[in-house]
């Protein structure tokens, strides 16, 4: 009897009512971390949809009345306890084990261990719970205090202080928390669009449902932060609906309009492909398509004049997780001004060799030198390299073959249609690594020459009357390295423009990679922003969203955002994250619109990669042009199909020119 009795007071002492409290604080958190599992609770409870809210009252209810028991505890006598503490302590024991069975529930859903322990699941629900852990930590801390007063009059004092703690520090985390859809665009450069939205007036004509699904396509039309919540076509269709392949919403505009850009955006990450359509004469044109949204996707597409327009979601990562697209925006911008927009190019002098190309006959050098009527520089790569002891080398066919193959590059880039487009030639003359591969690299070199090498680049500049240098240190790895680092951008900035006043200074540059001073960034003429070989969770290697948190990376770091070129990779990689590159040339089964590929045959591989499309490097060509940036750059010529086939990546880009910007 007196173990049972022990056990009594011992559940319902102050220690055991906060951790009750905190289980219940973190079963809420879980539950409303665990998106993916609302379909299947859907499906599976009585209440349907309404299920999880409910199950969130409750929680909360269950929370509030186990910090009341402690409260009551704390501002209470321990020698005086209060009239009527057997019926609330048969309520706390209640919703004690209530705690621990959400608890249970709820941990189990988060992680996914109804299936199984797996890495994959606990990291998906670690990531789905960080935006929460703030608020939570806060909410679980502050009453901690309570457990150890020794007195009413303390625990009204510490209950003063969490107060007033929680509302400087918990309630901006709340609005964020509770106050519906989470969206983040304004982390992401600002785009400058010079058209009206011609959604506005639209109405929703027909939006495609599942079973249980409210319909909530109205709010794509509101400004506020609700969602559209698209269900995954595998769920079974609402009554009276046709069981589709997708999930779609159409809308009516409220007239007749002519446009020829979108801007989608979703909360989280869950759309897998989706499709922009319009209505033409009677069927339905598909205008856009792709796989990626996220945050805020900018969509560019040759004009489409329709008073109907569809959106439409066709894979979703889980089938249990909606997507949520907070908005959808058409605009017709139209050609602008756009004298200072670069689109800059990397070529090798051994890949596509200028000499062999000449040597084609006339027909194949007007189609190659297409490339040059889009590029406004070229960046000559890997030609010039340095060995240990700083003295600048050619490679086995040593100076005099890079002066052939650079007359032979001009000639080429002289057969371009239109001889007005100016086009610069810069020679990336610092790049990763040396050429003598016993050697301790970059960083070792050039610690101890980096005075000499700045000297000769720019008597290099002066001989082959360049327009300018590009760097390419990937990457200065300690402080001193960095202090190097200023001091060569220093020199040589000052000497090629003792001799030059017009050269140009480029430097490749990653936005995780920003170690220089302010002083040296702003001596960058360009910065090339290698907005590749990423990897985010599906992983694509080069999304567009990648390129606007790098760009914003950049602005943050202090950079001019009109100096900076968005990279586009004409080469996919494999979205495990191995070592391969496959050439977007070589992919067979490349189109205008996908990324991704299932079956990429390269270096004897087969594998799952990702690319930069043409219609996403017209994407990234028209957020550069809308959120001021100084252009694109691509990497490298060799890899991109050439002009005459309408998949080259640089039609791409050069299909955006043509849409936005005046006499490309």
């Amino acid at each position: 009897m007196s173990f049972f009795k022990s056990l009594w007071k011992a559940i319902h002492a102050r220690a055991a009512s906060y951790v009750f409290f905190v289980l219940a604080a973190v079963s809420y958190v879980f539950l409303d971390s665990a998106t993916w599992a609302y379909g299947w609770i859907a499906d599976l409870y009585p209440l349907g949809e309404n299920f999880v809210p409910v199950m969130q009252i409750v929680i909360a209810v269950c929370a509030a009345v186990l910090l009341v028991h402690l409260l009551i505890l704390a501002f209470t006598s321990r020698e005086k306890p209060v009239k009527g503490m057997r019926v609330l302590n048969v309520f706390h024991l209640i919703f004690s084990v209530l705690s621990i069975a959400l608890f249970l529930y709820t941990l189990v859903l988060v992680f996914g261990l109804d299936t199984g322990f797996s890495a994959d699941n606990f990291t998906r629900g670690l990531q789905a719970m960080t935006p929460d852990l703030p608020v939570l930590c806060v909410t679980v801390t502050l009453p901690l205090v309570l457990v150890f007063c020794e007195s009413p009059k303390k625990a009204v004092k510490a209950v003063i202080a969490c107060v007033v703690v929680a509302a400087l520090v918990l309630t901006p985390s709340m609005a964020g928390v509770f106050g519906g859809a989470k969206w983040e665009g304004d982390s992401l450069p600002s785009l400058t669009l010079q058209s009206q939205n011609v959604m506005e007036g639209a109405s929703i004509a027909f939006e495609s449902l599942k079973k249980g699904e409210e319909p909530d396509a109205a709010n794509l039309l509101t400004q506020d932060d609700s969602c559209w919540t698209p269900q995954d076509p595998n769920r079974s269709p609402a009554a009276g609906q046709e069981d589709v392949n997708n999930s779609y919403v159409e809308i009516q505009l409220a007239q007749a309009s002519t446009f020829n850009t979108a801007v989608i955006e979703e909360v989280g990450n869950q759309a897998q492909y989706f499709r922009l359509q319009a209505m033409v004469d009677g069927e339905w044109q598909t205008v856009y398509q792709s796989e990626k949204i996220q945050t805020m996707r900018l969509c560019s597409f040759d004009a489409v004049t329709t008073d109907r327009v569809r959106l439409s979601i066709d894979k979703f990562r889980s089938t249990d997780t909606p997507v949520k697209i907070r908005s959808l925006r058409l605009y017709n911008e139209p050609a602008r001004t756009a004298e200072n927009f670069e689109v800059t190019a990397y070529q090798r002098l051994d890949g596509d060799v200028p000499t062999e190309i000449l040597a084609k006959g006339e027909a194949y050098v007007n189609n190659y030198a297409r490339f040059y009527d889009v590029y406004s520089t070229v960046l000559v790569f890997a030609a010039v390299h340095w060995d240990n002891d700083g003295r600048m080398t050619f490679g086995e066919g040593g100076e005099e073959k890079f002066a052939q193959e650079l007359a032979a590059l001009k000639e080429i880039i002289a057969h371009r249609s239109n001889k007005d487009h100016a086009v610069k030639i810069i020679v990336t003359t610092l790049a990763d690594g040396t050429w003598d591969e016993t050697g301790l690299g970059v960083n070792g070199y050039m610690a101890q020459y980096w005075e000499s090498i700045a000297d000769q680049t720019v008597e290099f500049v002066q001989k082959y009357d360049i327009d300018g240098v590009d760097i390419d240190w990937e990457y200065p790895q300690t402080p001193s390295d960095w202090a190097v680092y200023d001091q060569f951008i220093a020199r040589l900035d000052d000497g090629m423009h003792a001799v030059n006043p017009d050269a140009i200074l480029s430097a490749a540059l990653s936005a995780g990679a920003l170690g220089m001073s302010k002083e040296t960034l702003d001596r960058f003429d360009q910065i090339q922003f290698m907005a590749y070989d990423g990897s985010d969770e599906d992983g694509y290697q080069s999304s567009l969203q990648q390129a606007q948190e790098g760009l914003q990376a950049f602005v943050d770091n202090g950079a001019d955002i009109s100096k900076i070129n968005i990279g586009i990779a004409a080469y996919g990689r494999p979205v495990n994250g191995t070592p391969y590159w496959a050439t977007w040339r070589d992919l067979d089964e490349a189109t205008y619109w996908n990324n991704k590929y299932y079956n990429v045959h390269d270096a004897g591989q087969v594998y799952e990669g990702t690319f930069c499309s043409p219609a996403l490097a017209g994407d990234k060509t028209a957020l550069a042009l809308f959120s001021g940036a100084g252009g694109v750059m691509v990497f490298r010529v060799a890899c991109d199909k050439t002009m005459d086939d309408p998949n080259s990546v640089t039609r791409g880009i050069e299909n955006t020119l043509h849409r936005y910007i005046q006499n490309w």
